[in-house]
């Protein structure tokens, strides 16, 4: 009993004893290194970062970061993250490219820490400023700098990178041709303040069109009162073309020539019937009163009435006329689809003429104008339409538009919208229009 009680103790003993031995040596440990996200697990019995990555046989620089640090005994959850820094291949300026490491996360990061603060528009990055990094990109930057240039006699100041003159002009979007002259030569590299001059040469055909008058032929009407005039025929001037070339040096005409000058289009004759009748007087011992015919223009419902009427065989003064480019549509006569109102049940124009039955005013074409650019009783020779009159305006009608009054809805439509050329004739009162 007593034997077995001795062998139990000294059995105890010697397990303490082990207990204590296990517990004062060193035991491996399960560590993870993460390594720019990707993880690899080592066990070691290093107790500090920097002998677990000297043994795990990882490297690192100074721009990685490290956590905890380099120096720094392992961390009780036995985790090391390392954040390799990006190599990148920088150019700056004009100089040679270089391999820099850094923690920077964008373009405009990396060109902060190299001490460019502030970047205008025009200066050459690649990629953008806002292009997110990653090893082995290339980035370049070249600072702009001013230089003066001079266009058709016009200075600006631009700014650019070294290039040459020829990639400066390009990108101005200058084109040039054979005869122009360019200070300096087009290889030449351009430099901060350089003055750059392009004396331009340029060639064209300039087209004037002139109104030629047409003849007025007068023919005795016996069956008209004596001193009434009817038109039977409306005249139509003629059209002569005249082409110069243009020698145009920095924006400037230098030289003028006439190269074509022919009549496009030959007048057409008016045929203005006169009266011979004799006028009849009887005496009547008492006068009856006859209701007055009602007039053409209706002044009081005018919305912009005229300040006289106008005569459509008044001569006309070709030699004054100015030519307009305008967009010219149709109308009718018909409130319903023009959008107009009746008075009295009659369809008036702006000026108060009465085309409830007819579109014409003498035999002239209607025309609604904007009155700003021409002036309303004037005579206006519409390409395809011949001698019209501005009598009416639209809502629509604003600047270079005119409106023709055609008879029918289908005619208008037929009519379409386009761009045509005018004439406006001026009378003794108004201008040409602007």
């Amino acid at each position: 009993m007593i034997r077995s009680i001795t062998y139990m103790t000294i059995g105890c003993t010697l397990l303490l004893v082990a207990s204590l031995l296990y517990v004062m040596m060193d035991h491996p440990r399960d560590v993870t290194i993460m390594v720019d996200g990707r993880q690899t697990k080592v066990e070691t019995l290093e107790t500090s970062v920097f002998g677990v990555l000297q043994e795990a046989g990882i490297s690192v620089r100074p721009q990685d970061v490290i956590e905890p640090a380099l120096s720094a005994d392992l961390p009780k959850n036995d985790l090391i993250v390392i954040q390799p820094a990006k190599e990148i291949t920088l150019i700056m300026g004009y100089g040679e490219a270089r391999t820099i490491r850094t923690q920077a996360r964008r373009v405009d990061d990396l060109l902060k820490e190299q001490g460019i603060s502030q970047m205008l528009e025009t200066d050459d990055v690649y990629p953008s400023k806002e292009a997110v990094l990653a090893s082995g990109m290339t980035v370049r930057y070249r600072e702009a700098f001013p230089i003066e240039l001079i266009v058709e006699g016009k200075a600006r100041e631009v700014y650019t990178y070294q290039t040459t003159v020829r990639e400066l002009l390009a990108m101005q979007g200058v084109k040039l041709q054979t005869e122009d002259k360019v200070m300096p030569g087009l290889e030449t590299v351009v430099a901060k303040d350089m003055l750059v001059t392009v004396n331009t040469t340029r060639r064209a055909v300039l087209t004037e069109q002139q109104l030629l008058p047409f003849e007025v032929e007068t023919v005795e009407d016996d069956t008209l009162p004596a001193g009434e005039q009817l038109v039977t025929k409306s005249g139509r001037p003629g059209i002569r073309t005249q082409k110069y070339q243009l020698t145009l040096a920095d924006g400037l005409s230098k030289e003028k020539k006439l190269i074509a000058n022919e009549v496009t289009s030959e007048p057409v004759k008016q045929v203005v019937k006169v009266g011979t009748k004799p006028v009849e007087t009887v005496e009547t011992v008492e006068t009856v009163a006859t209701p007055a015919a009602k007039p053409a223009f209706d002044t009081e419902k005018a919305t912009v009435p005229l300040a006289e009427v106008p005569k459509a065989a008044a001569d006309l003064d070709f030699s004054k006329a100015k030519t307009l480019v305008v967009e010219a549509t149709a109308y009718t006569n018909d409130p319903a689809s023009n959008g107009s109102q009746l008075y009295d049940g009659r369809a008036l124009t702006a000026t108060g003429y009465d085309v409830t039955d007819t579109i014409t005013y003498q035999g002239l074409p209607i025309i609604a104008v904007d009155p700003k650019v021409i002036p309303l009783g004037t005579k206006v020779y519409v390409e395809g339409v011949g001698l019209a009159i501005a009598l009416d305006t639209g809502g629509a009608i604003k600047g270079n538009k005119i409106d023709v009054l055609v008879e029918g809805e289908s005619t208008a439509k037929q009519f379409g919208r386009k761009t045509i050329q005018v004439w406006v004739i001026p009378n003794d009162t108004t201008e040409a229009g602007t």
